[in-house]
């Protein structure tokens, strides 16, 4: 009899904590975090252009995002990259003295800067940042994109 009362209490254990599981779907970015809690239905966004940065890297740039809510929907979403000088990354971006003085790492640098340009239209066709894919060779651009999408939507809410 205690053998059968502890199976089913086990039993009941097992059921409610799997039915627990089932509440809510996590929502996680791309470095495994949690975001659940940052996610707002799209249609849910007070309209008006909003500014936010990131916080910056290991060089000091940081990623600037400035987005557009028109009822209630992301219209619009650019994002760039600046330097610790202030300067937004560009064409110039790799260069030295204003001169491409390593070509690998000038080519590096205009790859990545390519795929974060990327990532403002991919908002705005998504709807949400934690739908945008990281793009080989701008993952670091991708992680400011993502932080300063999530305050930019923050203050829109």
């Amino acid at each position: 009899m205690k053998k059968m009362i502890s199976v089913m209490i086990v039993g009941s254990t097992m059921l409610v904590m799997m039915l627990a599981g089932c509440g809510r779907e996590a929502t996680v970015d791309h470095s495994g975090h949690d975001m659940s809690h940052a996610t707002t239905p799209t249609g849910t966004y007070k309209d008006g252009t909003y500014t936010a940065k990131s916080s910056p890297d290991e060089r000091g740039a940081v990623g600037e995002i400035i987005l557009t809510i028109g009822q209630g929907k992301i219209t619009q979403a650019d994002y760039k990259g600046i330097q610790k000088d202030g300067k937004v990354k560009d064409i110039d971006y790799g260069k030295t003295n204003g001169k491409i003085e390593n070509q690998d790492f000038y080519k590096k640098a205009q790859q990545g800067l390519k795929g974060a340009m990327t990532y403002g239209p991919k908002l705005v066709e998504t709807q949400d940042v934690d739908k945008v894919d990281s793009v080989s060779g701008a993952t670091l651009s991708y992680k400011q994109f993502s932080e300063a999408g999530h305050k930019a939507l923050e203050q829109a809410k």
